[in-house]
């Protein structure tokens, strides 16, 4: 459901909100408010966060309003994909006192003081200034967009104003705030502003509303070429184009006549989807479009150790990695490489590297961790995968290895290693007294070396740098 305004339709992209932590009081022109968390699932710099404000509710009101706030948050993350990705989601309540409950009703010329001015425009459409009523942004969503920059600046990526009436309803409130009633069907008309606010779908009515912009939307087109419709990747070879309103295609993702407001000439994925239909779910489109959105706001991986990405490595202890991805409702997937090569069975979040294997030089070290959910088939900007690289400079000590003895006696063996000096070949019989025996460098990481005299049955070698 849109916002209409006298002047025309408004038009904006999501708009980032809110940082002050804790819950503290705060004076905002006449009005007090507060902020207190309703679920926290990880930081905010890597969750969505979802802000429930208040909206007609009196100061005695206000635990009713915390309360209203949690049952909307959980039937949120009840809808899908919210539901799959709710540890990706914190919420916060923002309460604020209204001088009296409830919201206006122009129609029925019932009028209320509330903090927002909210208003039935018309039906079930709930607006707040600028609306045809007031068209100051200051009296409305200027208040809203104060209040969730105080409290979480930068971090706020659904705002949802609680109107406190008992008559449904809601709208997109000018695509920066979700605006529903606590009236029957909140739940229902909650997950359908989220779709506009959110990831910016379109409705996929077919009702005529003149002057509404000729813009597409992720689930909605004018485009009957196949190659060319965005959903392609959705659409079976073997269904139409456009596809017929039949039990056949009840749920196939197709080209379905009938959405933007207009009966003719535009298309939605599916017969039937939440952005058309209450009790309806996402179709997979509007599915995919709402995981992307997810995934625009935060990365899959938390954290990861060492945090250095430049690494010098001078000992052969085994060094220990790992990365602590999201946790969906399925695991993500994890691949370690070398090199930019896979490590075979390496796909678990911690990942322990053998200096030695890789010998003396620089080196790549990465883990992608990638999102390889079934509601995604298109990702172009791969915001579903996440690369963590760290390049190693492994300046292992001379080390001697693979030694023998030849055919005449003299003795062979490899050293290899890192030093910025020479490189001294001692030998010994009794590992007391140790004579020089050769000199060499190591600025490619490894020699030979080979005894030039025959050598007794018992005998000592090292490789020794001076400090």
């Amino acid at each position: 459901m849109r916002m209409k305004r006298a002047d025309g339709w408004l038009v904006g992209a999501l708009r980032w909100c809110a940082c002050l932590a804790g819950g503290l009081p705060l004076l905002t022109g006449a009005a007090q408010s507060s902020l207190s968390a309703i679920r926290i699932n990880g930081p905010v710099a890597n969750r969505f966060n979802v802000v429930f404000l208040s909206e007609g509710y009196t100061g005695a009101q206000a635990a009713q309003f915390r309360a209203v706030a949690a049952n909307a948050f959980a039937a949120l993350l009840e809808q899908e994909p919210f539901r799959e990705y709710s540890n990706y989601f914190n919420g916060f309540a923002i309460f604020v006192a209204s001088a009296e409950s409830g919201s206006d009703h122009p129609a029925s010329k019932i009028f209320k003081n509330t903090y927002f001015n909210s208003a039935y425009e018309s039906g079930q459409l709930i607006t707040i200034p600028p609306n045809r009523f007031d068209s100051s942004y200051a009296n409305g969503q200027g208040r809203v967009d104060t209040l969730v920059q105080t409290h979480l600046s930068n971090r706020c990526h659904l705002a949802v104003l609680l109107v406190n009436d008992p008559a449904g309803g809601g709208s997109d409130g000018a695509e920066r705030t979700a605006i529903v009633s606590a009236g029957p069907g909140m739940g229902e008309f909650l997950a359908h502003e989220s779709g506009h606010v959110v990831a910016g779908l379109g409705d996929e009515y077919a009702d005529p509303y003149p002057g509404f912009p000729e813009l597409e939307e992720p689930n909605t087109t004018r485009e009957t070429n196949r190659a060319m419709i965005k959903w392609r990747a959705w659409i079976d070879s073997a269904t139409p184009l456009p596809t017929p309103w039949s039990y056949d295609y009840l749920d196939s993702v197709g080209l379905f006549e009938g959405a933007h407001y207009h009966s003719t000439g535009w298309y939605r994925p599916m017969l039937d989807c939440r952005m058309r239909s209450m009790y309806v779910p996402f179709c997979a489109v509007c599915r995919e479009a709402l995981t992307l959105a997810f995934y625009r706001q935060l990365r899959p991986v938390d954290a990861c150790s060492p945090t250095a990405t430049n690494l010098t490595i001078t000992s052969t202890q085994p060094l220990d990695l790992e990365v602590i991805p999201l946790r969906p409702g399925h695991e993500l997937a994890i691949q370690w490489q070398t090199n930019g090569v896979a490590v075979p069975g390496s796909t678990n979040a911690s990942f322990t590297l053998s200096p030695a294997q890789l010998g003396n030089g620089t080196h790549a070290l990465s883990a992608i961790v990638r999102d390889e959910t079934a509601f995604v088939r298109t990702d172009p900007e791969r915001r579903l995968e996440q690369t963590l690289a760290w390049e190693l400079q492994i300046e292992l000590p001379p080390r001697i290895s693979r030694p023998a003895r030849l055919e005449d006696g003299r003795i062979t063996f490899k050293v290899e290693g890192y030093s910025a000096h020479a490189v001294v070949i001692q030998s010994s019989t009794n590992l007391i007294h140790w004579a020089m025996e050769a000199t060499n460098s190591l600025t490619t990481g490894e020699f030979w070396h080979t005894n030039a005299t025959l050598e007794a049955p018992q005998k000592w070698f090292r490789a020794v740098t001076s400090p």
